[in-house]
């Protein structure tokens, strides 16, 4: 049996058009490729005897995080607007996610909004949130994302979409 998607089921494309309009006016945040790259081609052009540290090299592969730079009044007007575009109830304020972290710099109470985005079983959750996690990406540089299932099946059959449909880069880092 071979399973063929559909990528223009209208349902799941208006989910992840929801989800990536969250975030609208965030800046793409790819500027640490274009920074390797240039880094490059000043050596290529010769610029001064590189370090013993490659840092296009470095560059290229550094740990980045998703920077998102909007203020909470701009996320609960981009909430609404998502919102009202899909006729659920507005929100009056934004729910968030609040836990203490012990830092470098001593205990810091770590808060970020929660976004939750509900589906029928049956409608392609999986291949949605895959998919949204490719639009972040290409729209605001998002490189991060974690993923979280209740049970071994259930995880199972997350890497057997990721497999069914081509993402399989992240394999080794989600088994």
């Amino acid at each position: 049996m071979q399973f063929k998607f559909d990528a223009n089921q209208e349902f799941q494309v208006k989910a992840v058009e929801a989800v990536a309009d969250l975030f609208e006016g965030q800046p793409n945040g790819q500027l640490l490729p274009s920074l390797a790259s240039m880094t490059r081609q000043l050596e290529l052009a010769g610029a001064p005897a590189k370090p013993q540290i490659d840092f296009a090299e470095t560059l290229a592969f550094a740990a980045v995080d998703n920077r998102l730079v909007l203020d909470e009044t701009a996320l609960l007007q981009n909430l609404r607007t998502v919102q009202a575009a899909n006729d659920v109830p507005q929100d009056t304020a934004l729910q968030f996610i609040e836990e203490k972290a012990e830092t470098f710099s001593g205990e810091q109470t770590i808060r970020f909004p929660n976004f939750s985005v509900e589906m029928e079983t049956g409608t392609g959750k999986t291949y949605v949130y895959l998919r949204t996690a490719l639009e972040l990406f290409r729209r605001y540089g998002f490189r991060k994302f974690i993923i979280v299932v209740p049970s071994v099946a259930v995880r199972e059959g997350v890497l057997k979409t990721f497999q069914v449909t081509g993402a399989t880069a992240c394999l080794p880092l989600c088994s």
